[in-house]
């Protein structure tokens, strides 16, 4: 694979970046969110298909829903496992490949096939399932890629302020004193800041140990500034707490890395609201237009369908709304065939323009590194015994234990990610008044233990709860589809045509697209941060879902409108990015994209449970239930996820490095800080009490 200084022709602003970097979203969305609005226009071309048995609804119809969500989630875990593998340029190829085939098969079959709706519904199944895959790859391979961009330029932002610093210092220097003293003034300012930066971990580039693990410091043009502290290793007060866990405030709100992530997944969001928007536009002007004598033609040969049944002419002609066949199914043929050129022109541009991740890149040589570190090891453990490697002596610094001891064997169930902040609050007390771990906190890392083992050892609790979250959140989010018919109904009355559904449809998606870019500039502020927009999102939507429930029978209809509208709003602009965007900032890079493409995976599941309930539950259950399960998201969000809204994600990649090295002890970063850690891994030590 042909190496790239950078990761792909970057535009100059955030939002050039994301219209380009989001297309794959964008036209997935597009399509996608079609089955939905396009289903009148089906019901009134093939009404047999859904008021009828002779179609076999669930064989047709009703299958493009299941198969495509089958893809999707096949795409998630199987393209996020071979990302990490392959590469992003690679992986990101692969989901344009499938999605561009599987919309050209739909357009193909919109086109070949729509006079035979028995052999047309299984074909588009099987497009939408191909097409399927490629959404779910695009997912994950999306929000690593972005978010490993921002860290790039977070990186490289650092580096010119540096340089700036060191350009002004110079100037300093080479001036006299008595002809500009303001000048060295303004050098001994920027020093001084420069000071401050590494107390409070502006530049927490390294939270490794040099002495120890030098040969695993990144070179500074690929993973940022040096300076993290005296020599790198950064300072603990008397009371064991790092006092540079992470950027400082005034520095954390320049950080840009949320909002450039999101700002792609509001493509997602782009997507379907052109869709809603291009279908409204097409019925409008075809509305009451006369056909030529082609579309006579066709729409004479399509009558013959229903030549044998004149009810069933009379449905299509009220359902219809004065729009002839032919229109339909042009207007039905134009969507598809937007789609696919959309993500053609995704699928040349990655191959032209799109080069490889440079942060995976590097954490690939990275990983070459440790393996061959790793390797050595293992090779000096059978020439012979060689001593332990002891931590350092002073108070508050856990001893590492011999390597004998490791082989005991001690419950891995007690730690998910070892922190120093954590020991230091526990076990026994020797004569110097250091404390020492218990024998019971040793964890048995075998240097031959699998990566993956390693993986849900240490980061298995934050899977399970992107994972959680995101299958509570689509069971959750199917409340605010079961708001749809009532607020169609509410908006446009119960007469209203085709174009008067599909323009309310606009409004709504217009709406929340309104969610994701506040969502996108909210998110970075410490102030807010991941967890707390996530949470807030969750306690609203359950909230507005609950009172649905209570309050149907007795409210507005303009107070309905205006609780759809904002289930849709807060859904948007809370849980729905930030479960797209956690999971691609609190994993190591190497297994950033397979826990992405997992956690993606359960909230289709979600959604595939909520379609299920949807058939065997009543409507107000239903309404208790989404509200339930919101507020069960919001708890299992604040009980197992971090907040990294100031963290350096370098730094979950050195740590992770050291764990697969059986050097997790030596790691002494703002990763492991409680401010970056969950409310479980801040207290799963306290365990040991009791024992």
């Amino acid at each position: 694979m042909a190496e790239s200084p950078s990761q792909s022709p970057m535009p100059a602003r955030p939002n050039q970046s994301a219209l380009w970097h989001g297309l794959g979203l964008f036209g997935e969305s597009y399509l996608l969110f079609s089955i939905g609005t396009l289903r009148p226009i089906w019901e009134a071309l093939y009404p047999d298909c859904f008021s009828g048995e002779e179609c076999r609804p669930w064989l047709t119809f009703k299958s493009l829903g299941y198969c495509v969500v089958l893809g999707v989630m096949v795409g998630m875990i199987v393209i996020g496992s071979i990302a990490g593998t392959v590469g992003r340029r690679s992986g990101s190829i692969i989901t344009a490949t499938l999605m561009s085939f599987g919309s050209i098969l739909l357009t193909i079959s919109s086109i070949f096939l729509s006079s035979s709706p028995s052999v047309l519904f299984p074909a588009m199944s099987l497009s939408l399932f191909i097409f399927g895959i490629g959404v779910g790859g695009e997912y994950p391979l999306s929000a690593s890629s972005a978010s490993e961009r921002a860290m790039l330029n977070i990186n490289n932002r650092r580096l010119e302020e540096k340089e700036e610093l060191n350009e002004k210092m110079k100037i300093a220097l080479n001036t006299p004193l008595k002809n500009n003293r303001l000048a060295q003034n303004a050098a001994k300012s920027d020093t001084n800041t420069n000071v401050n930066s590494w107390q409070t971990g502006e530049n927490s580039g390294v939270g490794v140990r040099p002495s120890d693990n030098t040969n695993l410091t990144p070179i500074v043009e690929s993973y940022g500034n040096e300076s993290g502290g005296v020599g790198g290793v950064p300072h603990f007060d008397g009371s064991g707490t790092m006092s540079n866990n992470s950027l400082s405030s005034e520095k954390a709100k320049s950080l840009t890395r949320g909002r450039e992530v999101l700002l792609v997944f509001s493509m997602q969001g782009m997507g379907i609201f052109a869709n809603s928007f291009i279908l409204t536009f097409l019925l409008v002007v075809s509305r009451n237009r006369g056909v030529d004598q082609e579309e006579e033609n066709e729409e004479a040969q399509l009558n013959n369908f229903y030549s044998d049944d004149e009810s069933l002419k009379a449905n299509f002609n009220d359902a219809s709304n004065s729009y002839q066949q032919s229109t339909l199914l042009n207007i039905w043929r134009i969507t598809y065939a937007t789609g696919a050129m959309i993500l053609l022109y995704v699928l040349v541009s990655r191959i032209i323009h799109l080069t490889e991740s440079e942060v995976w890149m590097n954490d690939r040589k990275m990983k070459e590194e440790t393996k061959d570190s790793k390797n050595n090891r293992e090779i000096s453990e059978r020439v012979g015994f060689q001593p332990p490697k002891l931590g350092d002596a002073e108070c508050g610094s856990p001893v590492r234990p011999p390597k004998k001891w490791d082989e005991l064997g001690n419950s891995p169930t007690l730690s998910s990610l070892t922190m120093k902040s954590d020991f230091e609050g526990l076990g026994s007390t020797n004569l110097d008044g250091c404390k020492i771990v218990p024998e019971i906190m040793m964890e048995s890392e075998s240097l031959k233990t699998s990566e993956t083992m390693l993986l849900l050892r240490h980061f298995g609790v934050r899977l399970f709860g992107t994972s959680m979250a995101w299958l509570l959140w689509d069971i959750a989010f199917y409340g605010n589809k079961l708001f749809q018919s009532s607020f169609l109904v509410a908006l446009t009355g119960e007469n209203a045509s085709l174009s008067d559904i599909t323009c309310a449809s606009a409004v709504n998606a217009l709406v929340a697209l309104l969610g994701y870019n506040v969502a996108a500039y909210i998110v970075d502020n410490p102030d807010v941060g991941r967890l707390t927009l996530q949470q807030t999102g969750f306690v609203i939507t359950g909230t507005l879902f609950l009172l649905c429930a209570c309050l149907s029978d007795r409210i507005s209809s303009n107070w309905l409108v205006l609780m759809y509208f904002g289930s849709s709003f807060f859904g948007q602009c809370g849980p729905n990015c930030t479960t797209f965007l956690i999971p691609a900032e609190i994993f190591p890079t190497e297994m950033r994209t397979i826990c992405h493409g997992i956690s993606a995976a359960s909230g289709k599941l979600g959604a595939l449970i909520a379609s299920i309930l949807f058939n065997v539950v009543e409507e107000k259950d239903l309404f208790l239930f989404s509200g339930y399960a919101s507020f069960a998201a919001c708890l299992v969000t604040f009980l197992t996820i971090p907040d990294t809204t100031t963290l350096d994600l370098y730094e979950i990649d050195k740590q992770w490095r050291l764990i697969v090295t059986g050097e997790k002890f030596d790691y002494e970063g703002p990763a492991i800080d409680p401010k970056h850690l969950s409310f479980y891994e801040r207290n799963q030590n306290k365990l040991c009490r009791s024992i």
